[in-house]
């Protein structure tokens, strides 16, 4: 990841986690975002508000799954 994505992570999560929609866009951070992050993050929030979640277990165990896979191997 580079440092602008990693910074654009970062902006995404400082988003998500605010209560007050109002204070991101009061902060600038969701029109300096880039259109697909926003794109993401609005898709993201509507699979949220459908119920379409997983628990944490269950997405621990993608993320072991993904890296015995593809980071792993010798």
């Amino acid at each position: 990841m580079s440092r602008v994505e990693i910074k654009q992570a970062l902006i995404a999560i400082e988003v998500l986690n605010t209560t007050d929609s109002r204070a991101a866009y009061r902060a600038g951070l969701w029109s300096n975002l880039p259109d697909k992050v926003r794109r993401d993050v609005e898709e993201s929030q509507a699979q949220a508000d459908r119920g379409e979640t997983v628990s944490h277990a269950e997405a621990m165990e993608l993320v072991r799954s993904y890296r015995a896979r593809y980071l792993c191997k010798a």
